[in-house]
């Protein structure tokens, strides 16, 4: 068992170095320029009848296409990325999902400017209403996330450096499982796109592990501490986490409160837990104090 999490955890070293490598951001730069050179090159022939639009090609019909699917693949790196955070803090990881949940609602605005085929009043003005709101919903989580990163801390959960490295490995191999069933997820979709001409993004099913994950991640931190405030901590993490999780399956305005609501329950759990950190931190400092001074009495 022990030699197949090392595997595991090389195979993850690996693939986070070629990703977090500077080629790789180049590589990933120019695909995401392609997709969007290509997105206008296929309405231009679309426009000009070169081209019948059946299927998925239909879509590129609207030029404001081109933005939210390259858009779209630019959410999908963040999701990348996000999945190497997680080994190095679970609160970070968190936060990370809530980041991620800003971009989504960015999307989400996006998406509606698509749906807009004429600049006439009538048929702008739903699609509108939604961009200004999830455009604002979005700003709002980007404002509470950047709180949360100034109040948030670090907590070693191990007492040794051993307990340290096995933890981290454990996390490392997570992250890798849930980097193979996000490529799963992508690949359904894409599937999905090449039978049925429609792009659905499974945002919410990839969330729906992350929850799962994160409840492996809190048993496994049972190994090393049992502490009520650490655990109550973890735990109320993983909530932000469903909160998240709901937000991406509600309608439109419902999907932004609760986003906004997470997001805030998340920055109080923050502030709430540093607090009593603090304050327990003070009270341990001040009982040395107390027995020196009462020996010192003593003496006299």
């Amino acid at each position: 068992m022990t030699k197949i999490l090392y595997i595991l955890e090389d195979l993850y070293l690996l693939i986070k170095k070629k990703w977090e490598a500077d080629i790789s951001h180049k590589y990933i730069s120019n695909v995401l320029v392609f997709i969007f050179l290509s997105s206008l090159l296929m309405y231009f022939l679309i426009q000009m009848k070169w081209i019948t639009p059946r299927g998925f090609i239909r879509s590129f019909e609207n030029p404001f296409y081109s933005i939210e699917l390259s858009f779209t693949f630019l959410l999908l790196t963040e999701i990348v990325s996000m999945l190497f955070v997680l080994p190095k803090s679970v609160a970070k990881s968190v936060t990370k999902q809530f980041e991620l949940l800003s971009l989504i609602f960015l999307r989400h605005g996006f998406e509606q400017f698509s749906h807009i085929h004429s600049i006439t009043w009538q048929e702008m003005i739903q699609p509108v209403k939604y961009m200004f709101a999830y455009g604002f919903a979005s700003l709002l989580i980007y404002l509470i996330i950047g709180v949360v990163y100034k109040k948030q801390k670090q907590i070693l959960i191990c007492h040794t450096r051993e307990q340290q490295e096995n933890f981290v490995r454990f996390k490392r191999v997570i992250s890798l499982l849930l980097f193979i069933a996000f490529f799963i997820i992508l690949s359904k979709d894409f599937v999905n796109l090449l039978y049925n001409g429609i792009f659905q993004s499974s945002f919410h099913i990839f969330f729906t592990v992350l929850i799962f994950s994160d409840i492996l991640i809190l048993l496994i931190t049972t190994r090393y501490i049992l502490s009520y405030r650490s655990m109550y901590r973890y735990s109320a993490f993983i909530l932000a986490t469903i909160f998240i999780r709901i937000a991406l399956t509600a309608q439109p305005y419902y999907d932004m409160i609760i986003g906004i609501a997470a997001s805030l329950y998340l920055l109080f759990l923050v502030r709430t837990y540093n607090y009593f950190e603090i304050k327990k931190n003070q009270e341990k400092s001040l009982i040395p104090k107390k027995i020196i001074n009462y020996g010192s009495k003593r003496k006299n």
